[in-house]
């Protein structure tokens, strides 16, 4: 019993210093293997990098990186149109120096004796080294922001301009397009960094809807009234052309208010105003903006003549030339405003247009809003206290008289 326990002693410690003799070797053969070559089993992009010098891995992630990138060209499309952005154009490379640093460096980053087990370990499990790609951002930004402004497109406003014989004629709007660039970046970014070759990319820009759309519009179906005022040629004419062109096309929605300098915007000589006669103080004098006091009269005689609700309104120090006493409206930056009140059910439309010397603005409306109605205007007292009544006549029968306002005016001073 004795002697048979002896002998398997012996056996199993042969067995275990076999063994240890074995792995020594192996440690040993490893290590010799792996001297100043990536080790055993290290791989990247499914090919095996064992035993690969340094230059050898390098030329092997520039080959690579060669081949890859030859096939990483962005194809952008929107309807008909397509774009492609090529990886020279956004600077495109691979990590190389990276990617051989950390196959190189693998089973070498502990002691000695950590180093051999991860060889061992990574002998038989094998590791893999992510390659990665890098492009300059800005480069790319600026290409999809190049085919943006391609894409882009303003919304354009509903509107309605006359046809030759006079009736109406309504312009659809357009809905505008916008390419929001960044999602795209974004969603471009992990697939060009892991050289996988990008899908064609489908542009989807969002719609941009005009601020004035068909419904807006559809309801208006004739000119409620319009005035017309005579001027002079020269920086004056020039002032009420711009001031004018403000008021073109303009929306004034149901149970809003219109302000005339909100709309027209301060007169200023960045603004193209020229220095003309204005009244200040009683007195005429030249200042920047001279004349645009006879846009804002004339729109107040159109307004009063399409039933519309005058809400703010400063008459002249004197008697104006252009128009009756007592139916102007003085305006100035900041200090007086022209306003009225569109109480209709539906919405207005104001064309302003110049016609040689001649303004003319146009109310354009729904004629049922006036039920009928024709509207004109009356004056009374004298021509430095006029009384303005607003007439409404229907199928010749005046149905009503409303009084508007009492002016009282004084003589200019020297």
């Amino acid at each position: 019993m004795h002697s048979s326990l002896s002998t398997g002693k012996i056996v199993a410690l042969s067995t275990f210093f076999f063994c240890l003799l074995i792995g020594i070797i192996g440690c040993v053969s490893v290590s010799t293997a792996n001297k100043d070559h990536v080790i055993m089993g290290v791989q990247s992009m499914g090919a095996s990098l064992s035993g690969m010098k340094k230059e050898d891995a390098r030329h092997f992630f520039e080959k690579t990186a060669e081949n890859r990138i030859s096939q990483m060209a962005i194809l952008l499309q929107y309807g008909e149109k397509t774009w492609t952005i090529k990886p020279e154009e956004i600077n495109l490379h691979g990590n190389i120096d990276s990617a051989v640093e950390n196959a190189y460096g693998i089973g070498r980053e502990g002691t000695a004796l950590e180093n051999l087990i991860s060889q061992l370990k990574y002998a038989i499990t094998g590791r893999s080294v992510e390659f990665t790609a890098d492009y300059d951002r800005q480069l790319l930004a600026n290409k999809l922001q190049e085919i943006a402004n391609a894409v882009n497109t303003a919304p354009v406003n509903a509107s309605i301009d006359f046809q030759p014989d006079g009736s109406l004629r309504h312009i659809p709007c357009v809905v505008g397009k916008t390419l929001d660039t960044k999602p795209i970046a974004d969603a471009l970014e992990p697939q060009i960094l892991s050289f996988q070759h990008p899908k064609i990319v489908v542009l989807e820009p969002a719609d941009q809807p005009p601020a004035i759309v068909d419904a807006d519009l559809a309801p208006i179906d004739s000119v409620l009234a319009s005035y017309t005022t005579d001027f002079y040629y020269g920086d004056r004419g020039d002032n009420i052309m711009i001031a004018a062109s403000h008021l073109d096309n303009i929306l004034v929605r149901s149970n809003t208010v219109f302000s005339f300098n909100n709309t027209v915007g301060q007169r200023t000589e960045s603004a193209g105003y020229k220095d003309a006669p204005v009244i200040i103080d009683g007195k005429t004098e030249q200042d920047v903006g001279g004349g645009v006091c006879q846009v804002s009269s004339t729109l107040y005689n159109a307004v009063l003549l399409a039933g519309l609700t005058p809400t703010l309104r400063t008459p002249h120090f004197f008697p104006s030339s252009y128009c009756p006493p007592g139916r102007d409206a003085t305006v100035a930056d900041g200090l007086l405003d022209f306003q009225f009140m569109n109480q209709f059910p539906h919405n207005v439309y104001l064309l302003a247009r110049t016609y040689g010397s001649s303004l003319t603005i146009y109310v354009l409306g729904a004629k049922s809003d006036l039920q009928g109605n024709t509207i004109s205007l009356e004056n009374e007292g004298s021509r430095m206290h006029p009384t303005i009544y607003r007439i409404y006549t229907r199928d010749g029968e005046v149905i009503d008289r409303e009084y508007m306002h009492t002016d009282s005016y004084d003589t200019p001073r020297t």
